[in-house]
C-alpha cells in the first residue's frame, strides 16, 4: 500500500514538473520573439534616423537654381525660415497635425495651401490655410475628390509625382474649382505626400490672386518632410505596440522604443513559477502531501512598479474639464513626451554623463531650450499651460525622477 501511494505521489510530481517545464519553455519562446521584434524595430528606427539626417544634410546645402529665361524666377523662402518650417513638421505628434502644420507653414510662404487625406479611392479635405472667410472649415472638410476619375488629383495619386496646372485644368474637379476659386492665369501646384510606400495625402497650393510665382522647391521640400514624419510616427507607433506589456498604459503613448525593460521576465526563477497552486485530483485515502521545504511560500517576483506621477500633476482634475480641454491636456502631455524622447534618443552619451555628474541641463541646454520653445509655441496659450508638462517630462525621463540631476543652472518649471 505504501509503495502504491509513493508511486502515485511520484507520478503526480513528475506530471507537475513536466507541466511547469512546458510553461517555462513557452515563456522563453515568447521572450525570444519579443526580443527579435524589438531588434527589428530598433534597426528600422536607426535606418529612419539615418534617412532623416541625410535629408537634413541635403537641405542645409540646398541652393535653388533660377529657372532659365524667359520663365519667371521662382521665389523661395529664406533658408533659415525653411529650416524652421521643417523643424515644426518633424515635431508634429499626430498625422492630422502633420497635415495641418504643412498648410500653416506653406501659408507663411505666401500661398494658399490645402491638404487632402487619401482614404480608399477618394481624397478628403484635411487642412486649409490662406483662403480666408471665403472657405469655411466645415465646407472644406466636406470636400471629397474622387480618385477613380481622370483628374489631376488622380494623376498625382497614381504616379506619385507633382502636377503643374491652372484654373482651366481644375475643370474636371469642379467642386474644388468652385470652392477655391483660383485666379484664371495663376499657377497651381499639386504635390504627393508619400508615406508607407504610397501616396497618403495630396497637397494643393496656389498664389491666391497675388500674381506671384509659387515657391515650388520650398513646397516640395515641405511635402517630402511631411511624408517622412508620417512614416516616423508610424514607426514610433509600431514600436509602442511591440514593447508595451500586456495592456498599454498612458505612458506608453509617447512611443519611446528603448525604455521598456523586456529582460525582466527572463529573470523569474523556476521556484517562483512553481509557487503557483496546481490543482490535482486527490488520491482516495491519502492525505494531501505537505509542501516540500525547497518550495517556500514566497510572493512571486514582480517587476519594479512605475514611478508615481509628479505631485503637481495631481492638482489638475481632468474629469472636471470639458472634453475639448481634456484633449488639449492629453495632446500637450504626448507632445512633451515626444520632444523629450527625441532629446534622449539623439543624446544618449550626454544623458548618461549628465546623470552621472548631475549637470544634465548644462550638457543639453540648446536641445532643451529649443524643444521648450517648440512646446510653448504649440501649447503656451492653451488650457494646458496650467501645468508644465514639458518640465515634468524632463524630470521624469531625462533626470529619472531626480530633479537634482538637472543641475543648478536648470531654470525649473515655467508655471
Amino acid at each position: 500500500m505504501a509503495e502504491t501511494i509513493q508511486g502515485s505521489i511520484s507520478e503526480l510530481v513528475r506530471e507537475v514538473r513536466e507541466r511547469l517545464s512546458q510553461q517555462v519553455n513557452s515563456q522563453a519562446e515568447q521572450l525570444g520573439r519579443l526580443e527579435q521584434a524589438v531588434q527589428e524595430m530598433r534597426e528600422q528606427h536607426r535606418k529612419l534616423e539615418e534617412t532623416i539626417q541625410a535629408q537634413l544634410e541635403v537641405l542645409a546645402q540646398f541652393e535653388p537654381a533660377p529657372p532659365p529665361p524667359p520663365a519667371p524666377v521662382v521665389t523661395e523662402a529664406p533658408m533659415d525660415k525653411l529650416l524652421g518650417s521643417v523643424r515644426n513638421l518633424i515635431t508634429a505628434t499626430l498625422p492630422e497635425q502633420v497635415l495641418q502644420v504643412l498648410t500653416e507653414e506653406a501659408e507663411q510662404m505666401g500661398v494658399r495651401a490645402a491638404t487632402f487625406d487619401v482614404r480608399g479611392k477618394a481624397a478628403w479635405g484635411a487642412s486649409a490655410h490662406g483662403f480666408g472667410a471665403s472657405l469655411s472649415e466645415k465646407a472644406f472638410h466636406g470636400l471629397v475628390v474622387p480618385l477613380s476619375q481622370d483628374t489631376p488629383f488622380r494623376q498625382v495619386y497614381e504616379t506619385g509625382g507633382h502636377v503643374d496646372l491652372n484654373a482651366e485644368g481644375l475643370r474636371r474637379n469642379r467642386n474644388i474649382l468652385d470652392k477655391f476659386k483660383p485666379a484664371r492665369n495663376e499657377p497651381i501646384l499639386l504635390l504627393p505626400i508619400r508615406s508607407a510606400g504610397s501616396v497618403s495625402a495630396i497637397f494643393y497650393a496656389d498664389p491666391g490672386g497675388k500674381g506671384a510665382p509659387l515657391p515650388v522647391d520650398g513646397l516640395k521640400i515641405l511635402a517630402e518632410f511631411a511624408g517622412a514624419q508620417l512614416d516616423r510616427l508610424m514607426a514610433l507607433g509600431a514600436g509602442m505596440q511591440v514593447e508595451a506589456p500586456p495592456a498599454p498604459t498612458e505612458e506608453a503613448e509617447a512611443g519611446r522604443v528603448e525604455t521598456a525593460p523586456i529582460e525582466e521576465p527572463a529573470a523569474v526563477p523556476v521556484e517562483t513559477i512553481e509557487a503557483e497552486p496546481v490543482e490535482a485530483e486527490p488520491v482516495e485515502g491519502v492525505a494531501a502531501a505537505p509542501p516540500e521545504p525547497s518550495q517556500p511560500e514566497a510572493a512571486p517576483a514582480q517587476p519594479e512598479p512605475p514611478p508615481p506621477p509628479a505631485p503637481a500633476a495631481a492638482g489638475i482634475d481632468l474629469s472636471q474639464l470639458s472634453q475639448e480641454e481634456q484633449k488639449v491636456h492629453k495632446d500637450a502631455k504626448r507632445f512633451a513626451k515626444l520632444l523629450v524622447s527625441e532629446i534622449e534618443l539623439y543624446n544618449k552619451a550626454k544623458v548618461a554623463d549628465g546623470r552621472k555628474n548631475a549637470d544634465l541641463y548644462k550638457r543639453l541646454k540648446s536641445d532643451i531650450d529649443r524643444s521648450r520653445q517648440t512646446f510653448e509655441k504649440r501649447f503656451g496659450k492653451t488650457a494646458a499651460k496650467q501645468f508644465d508638462y514639458f518640465h515634468d517630462e524632463i524630470v521624469r525621463t531625462l533626470a529619472a525622477n531626480d530633479a537634482a540631476l538637472l543641475g543648478a543652472d536648470y531654470p525649473g518649471p515655467s508655471t
